[in-house]
Parts: structure tokens; C-alpha cells; sequence
């Protein structure tokens, strides 16, 4: 049998595979006993170093050789393999062995990683149970749009990982060439991963600071500054006066749009019993259930807005029976801006409107981010600075100031007229 590849020069490496080998040596046994060595081998060949107590080369049935090395962990002698002899050189294992063995004496455990490593689930596995744990704080919606950044980015580029292989290194490689295909799934996909990493650190996963997604810096977010101005509020205003009696729901649920600042779903989604003079419920906001305050405008809104017996929706779909509208994308752009001569605008665009009004009425961020049901102010502040008014107050202001555009009256601002403070 030819001698397997590594250092032909040391006494344990050369050996011949089936030469009879010698008995414990009296260092060996004199540091650990024979009945615990004789355990931990299960009586296969061990041919022992004569300078380093407990390392040797342990000759299997199979003619496989493994480096070993005992030493006591708390108490109890432990066997550590240090690797194939056909792959890891004699020099090197004994270098590992030495180690080992001084982090042992000094009360450390040297397997601790070791042990740790194996504890620490894959990517996939948490992934499930943090499934498990966390889906039941989404709405439908965003369970739907996460299950695709899921299965289509995370599991494919992370799931045979575990986590504590997922370091910066890794994670920005992937965002990088994420990024080139779509810088802003990019960042949503991120913005999970983030938060997969918080709650593994939180339930005691991971130790702490090793999230490595906060050093990563997010794609630039594009952003939309455009409002409808005055005059582009008149020439809508007509329009809408206009098709009124041909569609008062799509009509209505644009006023609505315009005199509350909501957002399209939570418009839509209505219910007649949602709106209660001077109040509306909305159900199933994307920050949870609010109360929006009706100014005197929109109320007139639902006013003029047509029921339909038997039918629960405010906004009701024109081709299901008891069902919300699903949307009116195309009836604002095609119809209302078209007829209106204004470039395309986006309906969340509306709600840009209103809170831009907003500022210029000198609402305050709290007070504005309120109206619009921010649960953070920062959200707020690129629209607006100034005053401080009741919620309602500001939203009889702001009605007032959008009614009076649509319908082509004088406009008076609130600071108009007012000497500038110091």
C-alpha cells in the first residue's frame, strides 16, 4: 500500500498501514486514563505524539487516518478531531492541537464555536419560523408582495446559509447586482432582511450586533414632489362638475381623495356605515384602524353621492354586485386629466396635493401628518413647516382652500394680510 499524501518526514505520518502499533505510551497514560481514551476510540490504532501529550493519528477499520487531540473540557477528557491525514499536514494539526489544548487550560471552551455554529439554523429554517411568528402583523397585501421578495430573492440568494455565514460582505454582493435589475425592490427586499436579522437577534438567535444589513446604505428613493396647483384645481374642478351625472361614484370617490388627503384603498374600501357626520372610519388603514375628520366639503361630497339599495359600499364596483370599487387609475388619468389638459399625475398624487395645500396653510407637521395618518412625522416633513391647529380645524382649512380651487372661487390664504413675524 503506498503511503498517503502528507509529511513523509514525521514519526506518525509514516507509519505503514499495516504495521502493528505500539502500546500507549506512559506520558499518554499517565495524563489520561486508558478506560476514557478507550471509550472515546472505541479501540481503533492511535499512534501517539512523544512531545505533545493526547495528539495522535488514529488509524480506522477503513484504512481512513484522522489527527486527534484530548484534552479536558471542565472536568471530562474530550476527544477533538483536527482532520483527515490525507488533507491536513501534521505540522498543521499539531499547530491546531496546541491551541486547543491552551484555550482548555485557561477554563475556556475550545468546541464553544464549534457548538454555537451547529446551534445556528439556515437561513431557510429561520426563515420559516419567523414566517410562523411575524405573518399575522401583515395585511394580505404585504404578505403577498414579501412571499415574492421571499421566493424569487432571499431563500435563493441566503437559504442554504446559516445565519452567522450572512455577514456585510455577503448580503452587499447580493444587493449590488439586486440593485442593477431593480434598484427598488432592491431596497424593499433589504428592508426584510433587516428586520429578519432584528427579530433573530431579539429572540436570541444571533447574539447582538450581528445584524449586517444596517451598514448597507439603501438606493435613493425617487422622489415626487408633484402637486396640483391652483389653477390646475379649477380646470378639475369643471371637469368634474361635468361628468358628475354621468359617474357620481368615480366623481365622488376623487372629491373624497381631494378633501381628505386618504390614500386610494382606504377611499374605496368605504362603507356607508363608516361615515358618520362629521367622522369616517376607515377599517383597514395601513397604519391600523383611524378616524379621519370630515370638513363641511367633504361631507357635502358624500352628500351628493348616490345609494344604491342593498349595497354597503359608498364606492361600489359598476360590474360586481356588492363588491368596492377596485379602482379609478384609468378614470383619473384618461378622463379627468386628459378633459383637463394636465400632464399625467399619479392618484397618490392627491394626496401630495393635500398635504402640500396643507403647508402652504401653514399647518403644522404633527397636525399634517395626523390628517394623513403618518405614524411618523418624518414622513411628513418634506411637505410642510408652521402653525398649530386642532386636527379638525385644519381639515375645514384645507377642504375649504381645495373646495373653493374646484370650483373657481377667490381664495384667500389664512396668512394672507398678516405682518410677517420676527
Amino acid at each position: 500500500m503506498s503511503a498517503p499524501d502528507f509529511e513523509p518526514a514525521s514519526p506518525l505520518s509514516s507509519l505503514p498501514a499495516g504495521q502493528m502499533l505500539p502500546k500507549l505510551p506512559t506520558r499518554s497514560a499517565r495524563r489520561f486514563p486508558r478506560r476514557e481514551l478507550f471509550r472515546l476510540i472505541k479501540g481503533d490504532h492511535v499512534e501517539w505524539d512523544q512531545t505533545l501529550p493526547g495528539f495522535g493519528l488514529r488509524f480506522h477499520p477503513s484504512g481512513r487516518r484522522t489527527w486527534i487531540v484530548f484534552t479536558r473540557i471542565k472536568g471530562v477528557v474530550t476527544k477533538i478531531n483536527l482532520g483527515n491525514a490525507r488533507v491536513v499536514t501534521e505540522t498543521e494539526a499539531k499547530t491546531k492541537a496546541q491551541l486547543l489544548i491552551l484555550t482548555a487550560k485557561v477554563r475556556r471552551d475550545p468546541l464553544a464555536a464549534k457548538r454555537q455554529a451547529k446551534e445556528t439554523p439556515l437561513f431557510r429554517d429561520f426563515c420559516a419560523d419567523y414566517w410562523q411568528k411575524w405573518r399575522s402583523q401583515w395585511k394580505p397585501g404585504s404578505e403577498r408582495a414579501n412571499i415574492i421578495y421571499r421566493d424569487t430573492q432571499l431563500l435563493p440568494a441566503f437559504g442554504k446559509l446559516f445565519l452567522d455565514q450572512i455577514d456585510e460582505a455577503v448580503v452587499l454582493k447580493w444587493f449590488t447586482a439586486y440593485t442593477e435589475k431593480a434598484p427598488g425592490g432592491a431596497n424593499r427586499a433589504l428592508g426584510m432582511l433587516n428586520h429578519m436579522f432584528r427579530k433573530a437577534e431579539a429572540w436570541g438567535v444571533l447574539p447582538p450586533h450581528s445584524n449586517p444589513c444596517p451598514a448597507i446604505k439603501q438606493n435613493p428613493r425617487k422622489a415626487f414632489t408633484r402637486f396640483l396647483s391652483e389653477a390646475e384645481l379649477k380646470r378639475i374642478g369643471a371637469v368634474l362638475d361635468k361628468l358628475e351625472a354621468r359617474d357620481p361614484w368615480r366623481v365622488g370617490a376623487v372629491r373624497v381623495l381631494l378633501y381628505t388627503g386618504c390614500r386610494k384603498s382606504e377611499v374605496l374600501s368605504l362603507r356607508w356605515e363608516d361615515v358618520v357626520g362629521r367622522y369616517m372610519r376607515l377599517r383597514d388603514s395601513k397604519t391600523g384602524e383611524r378616524q379621519v375628520d370630515l370638513a363641511e366639503a367633504a361631507q357635502e361630497a358624500f352628500r351628493r353621492i348616490p345609494r344604491i339599495r342593498g349595497n354597503p359600499y359608498v364606492f361600489p364596483n359598476p360590474r360586481v354586485r356588492n363588491e368596492p370599487m377596485k379602482d379609478i387609475i384609468i378614470f383619473w388619468r384618461s378622463t379627468v386629466l386628459a378633459k383637463a389638459g394636465i400632464k399625467p399625475l399619479r392618484v397618490h398624487d392627491i394626496r401630495h396635493t393635500f398635504a402640500s395645500h396643507a403647508a402652504l396653510e401653514s399647518e403644522n407637521t404633527t397636525t399634517i401628518a395626523k390628517l394623513l395618518g403618518h405614524r411618523m412625522t418624518r414622513t411628513t416633513e418634506r411637505y410642510m413647516h408652521l402653525g398649530d391647529k386642532p386636527a379638525i380645524e385644519a381639515a375645514e382649512l384645507v377642504s375649504e382652500f381645495l373646495a373653493a380651487a374646484l370650483a373657481g372661487r377667490p381664495i384667500t390664504f389664512a396668512n394672507e394680510g398678516k405682518a410677517p413675524s420676527a
